[in-house]
């Protein structure tokens, strides 16, 4: 049963072009750099509990963004594996919450998208939150995983991108 839920939204990306579908985007140099920088995800992470960090799964979109800031948060925490959640890239709220309830985890740690970042963490919790290019929110879950059942336990409202680095 997972415990803790880490919500991510991607860190700052590309615009969109109609060169390039949305799937593809990349970080900007600037956007990557805040999230490895040491107000970035290693400030982010520290906040979290040794035994969560000890057992956190990486769950991501699959769009390149998504990836590459998950890649970011393993170095965080530890290098471990990145797994693919199709639920994070279509914003499937009813797929993810099935996946949090038969994941074996005691900590997943999801990177995404908006507006599903934000919709997650207000149904689960019933707090507004609006997070910004590499936030992030740890919640305490309660096992039924109904609206507002469980408890925002942390807040990071993310880096902030640097220009010219």
């Amino acid at each position: 049963m997972v415990e803790t839920l880490i919500l991510v939204r991607h860190g700052k990306a590309e615009g969109p072009s109609p060169d390039r579908p949305d799937f593809e985007r990349n970080l900007t140099p600037e956007g990557a750099a805040a999230l490895a920088g040491p107000d970035g995800f290693a400030r982010t992470f520290s906040l979290m509990s040794d035994a969560d960090r000890a057992d956190a799964r990486i769950w991501a979109s699959s769009a390149v963004r998504a990836q590459q800031t998950a890649q970011q948060v393993a170095r965080a925490i530890g290098d471990r594996a990145i797994e693919e959640h199709g639920s994070l890239w279509e914003q499937e709220n009813a797929a993810f919450l099935a996946e949090l309830a038969a994941a074996d985890a005691r900590c997943v740690i999801a990177v995404g998208h908006i507006p599903f970042m934000d919709e997650m963490a207000s149904f689960l919790t019933g707090v507004s939150l609006s997070f910004k290019p590499g936030g992030a929110a740890a919640i305490a879950l309660d096992p039924e995983l109904g609206a507002c059942s469980s408890q925002l336990m942390w807040f990071v409202q993310g880096p902030r991108a640097k220009k010219g680095v």
